[in-house]
C-alpha cells in the first residue's frame, strides 16, 4: 500500500532530531480513490516525509473508521492548527466556554498521528482518536494520500487552513528549535525545507492537493492571513459550514477569546 524512501543524504541528516529518529519519504502506492480536483487531475498526489517510526502505523491509519459526523481539521504544520481547532470546536459545541476550559484541546481535538512521531510517547493516539465519543474533532497534518481513506467515501467535514509558505518555515524553524531540539543553523534547516527533508514537507503540493477540492460541500478552506485580518468573516463562513447560527454580539465575544493574548495560553 506504501512505499518508503529512507532520507539519507547528508542535508537530511543535518536536519534530523534524536525525538524523531531517522526520516522517510512515505508515498501512497496506489491513489486512484483520491479525490482529484479538475485543477490538479495531471499533478501526482503529495507524498510526506515524516520520521522511520511512522511505517508501524501507516496502514492502521489509513483504514481507520471514518464517522459522516466526524469534524477534521487538517493543514501543514504551523499553518494556524490550533487556531482553527479552537474556533471550530466552539462554533460545533453551541459556544460552550465552560467545557472549553475544563478539558485541555489536545482532548478535545486529538492529533491522530502524534504517537507515531514521537516513538517514546506513552499514549497510542490513533486509539484514543478510535475511543472518542462522537462527533469526534481530529486534528491531522497529514497529506490527502495518507489520511484514512474512509474520508473519501464518507465524506465527514473537513476544514483545511492554509498559510504563507514564507511565514510557515520562519514559524517550523522556531518551532523546531524549541520544541524538536534542533540544534543546527536557520540556513541549513532552510536549504532541507527546500530539498523536502524536513518532517511534513513538501507543504505546497499539501496544500494545493485540498486547494483543488475547495468548493466539495464537506471541505471548508481558510487562510490564516485571512484569519488575521477579517475573523468575523472567517466565523461567518464557519457558521454556515456547520450549519449554526449565533448573534453578533456572541460571534464578537468568539472573535476576542480567538485573539492572541487568549490563544497564546492555550
Amino acid at each position: 500500500m506504501f512505499s518508503y524512501k529512507p532520507l539519507t543524504s547528508e542535508l537530511a541528516k543535518a536536519v534530523q532530531v534524536p525525538v524523531n529518529g531517522p526520516l522517510v519519504e512515505v508515498h501512497l502506492n496506489d491513489t486512484s480513490d483520491l479525490p482529484r480536483g479538475d485543477e490538479n487531475q495531471s499533478t501526482p498526489p503529495a507524498h510526506c516525509v515524516l520520521n522511520e517510526h511512522y511505517r508501524l502505523s501507516a496502514e492502521r491509519i489509513h483504514n481507520l473508521t471514518v464517522y459522516e459526523d466526524d469534524l477534521w481539521i487538517v493543514t501543514a504544520p504551523k499553518c494556524g492548527t490550533t487556531w482553527t481547532q479552537e474556533m471550530m470546536w466552539l462554533l460545533d459545541n453551541d459556544l460552550n466556554y465552560q467545557k472549553a476550559s475544563e478539558i485541555n484541546l489536545i482532548d478535545r481535538s486529538i492529533f491522530l498521528e502524534f504517537c507515531t512521531l514521537i516513538p517514546a510517547f506513552d499514549k497510542d493516539t490513533i486509539t484514543l482518536v478510535e475511543q472518542m465519543a462522537r462527533p469526534r474533532h481530529i486534528k491531522s497534518h497529514l497529506p490527502m494520500a495518507l489520511l484514512p481513506k474512509q474520508l473519501w467515501t464518507i465524506r465527514p467535514r473537513i476544514v483545511y487552513c492554509a498559510r504563507n509558505p514564507k511565514d510557515m518555515v520562519t514559524s517550523f524553524y522556531h518551532h523546531y528549535r524549541h520544541i524538536h531540539a534542533y540544534v543546527g543553523s536557520k540556513e541549513t534547516f532552510l536549504e532541507a525545507i527546500l530539498q523536502d527533508a524536513v518532517m511534513y514537507q513538501p507543504q505546497i503540493p499539501h496544500t494545493l492537493d485540498f486547494w483543488s477540492i475547495r468548493n466539495e460541500p464537506n471541505v471548508l478552506f481558510l487562510h490564516f492571513e485571512e484569519m488575521k485580518r477579517n475573523m468575523a468573516n472567517v466565523l461567518e463562513r464557519a457558521c454556515k459550514f456547520l450549519g449554526k447560527s449565533y448573534t453578533q454580539p456572541q460571534l464578537k465575544h468568539l472573535e476576542e477569546h480567538l485573539s492572541f493574548d487568549v490563544m497564546k495560553n492555550l
